[in-house]
């Protein structure tokens, strides 16, 4: 017997935060805003007001797409859910790229964060708290088989590659070079796509009747409205984004962060909402939910992030410097590794959560360590 998901029927008072991210989004629109300093009092506090504007509308969208993926189901409602976070996450990114003042490493932190928040950080979590009360979770070992060694592939291609390669020196890319990673980036994932919702639709749910999830088959015109909201929750959040980009780097400098921690604070504003729903589901024994929504999240960060920077790139002039550095290199293959090892086999208890989140604590302390080497002469 499939386990149906029951969600409240949302209320007006839900969508309040749509309104008032809606007034910061024209403010956006509109340039208004403080005219101070950046690191003014001031100026601060809308930073803060503009985040979480953007986190809780960002809440709101994941939202409603969790509505369509309760009425679509298995794997439809994950590819919804996939596609509604990569939407905020592409948003922010191209927003922050172009308001950066021309930093040509925002768009490389930016995805190398997301994949280790993902891959070490909620992965982990989920790994530890869903282990907490059932001891070992299960979930269909074909899909992490079938996510993993697209991730693999690309991630290699677009952020360590580049820096090995001799047509251009440092972490960027030739253009012939940019063409083949953004092009093949997009091919691959809308490959998958195909595959995750056509023939091969069965490795991405659990084989056990008893714990599948099924549609939930609601009114046409609360399905319309669903869709309207989330269309709505979207724009909203694409158009506050746009306002945080220029103020990240004077956010990090009243916190005293070094500059890498940008691409740390563009994780986890993007990926709040849904590492949350991934946090719940496992804590409810849906791991097979959980590794859907952050392997496929993390798919479409290399995916269709790639390829929208790069046509940033081509309108904007901003070269984007891809190819990571040495510390950071060896902490993503061993990201690579840790993973395969841990989620091809089905089943993760406590333990394997715990190694995941030991990386994922090694990477902000490389972070640390980094800025506190000085310059050489």
């Amino acid at each position: 017997m499939g386990v149906r998901l029951h969600l409240s029927q949302p209320t007006w008072r839900n969508e309040i935060p749509l309104f008032f991210g809606g007034v910061m989004a024209l403010a956006v629109l509109f340039h208004v805003g403080p005219s101070s300093a950046a690191t003014s009092t001031a100026s601060l506090l809308w930073t803060g007001w503009l985040l979480a504007c953007i986190i809780a509308c960002s809440a709101r969208a994941m939202s409603h797409a969790d509505r369509l993926a309760e009425r679509f189901g298995e794997p439809g409602g994950t590819i919804i859910l996939t596609i509604a976070a990569i939407t905020i996450e592409v948003a922010a990114v191209c927003a922050i790229m172009l308001g950066s003042a021309g930093n040509p490493t925002v768009a490389r932190d930016s995805m190398f964060a997301v994949l280790m928040v993902i891959m070490n950080g909620l992965v982990g979590g989920c790994m530890l708290l869903g282990s907490y009360k059932r001891g070992e979770q299960s979930f269909n070992p074909d899909s992490s088989s079938a996510y993993l060694p697209l991730i693999v592939t690309l991630g290699t291609f677009a952020l360590v590659l580049p820096r090995f390669t001799q047509s251009q020196l440092g972490g960027w890319m030739s253009d012939g070079m940019q063409i083949f990673v953004g092009g093949g980036s997009l091919v691959i994932f809308a490959a998958f796509l195909w595959m995750q919702s056509s023939r091969y639709r069965g490795y991405f749910s659990v084989g056990h009747p008893e714990t599948a999830v099924v549609a939930v088959h609601t009114g046409t015109s609360s399905l319309k409205k669903t869709i309207t909201m989330l269309v709505v929750s979207l724009v909203i959040v694409v158009a506050c984004a746009e306002g945080i980009a220029g103020r990240v780097s004077s956010l990090l400098l009243v916190l005293h962060l070094p500059a890498a921690f940008g691409g740390v604070f563009i994780a986890i504003m993007v990926l709040a909402p849904e590492g949350l729903a991934a946090l719940r589901a496992s804590m409810r024994g849906d791991m097979q939910r959980s590794i859907n929504v952050l392997l496929g999240s993390a798919l479409s960060t290399i995916g269709l992030t790639v390829p929208a920077v790069l046509v940033v790139r081509w309108v904007s002039g901003i070269d984007p410097e891809l190819g990571l550095e040495a510390p950071y290199i060896v902490l993503l293959i061993l990201t690579f590794f840790v993973s395969a090892l841990s989620l091809m086999r089905g089943r993760v208890n406590a333990i394997v959560g715990l190694i995941h989140l030991l990386i994922f604590l090694g990477w902000l302390v490389t972070i640390m360590d980094e800025s506190l080497i000085p310059a050489l002469p």
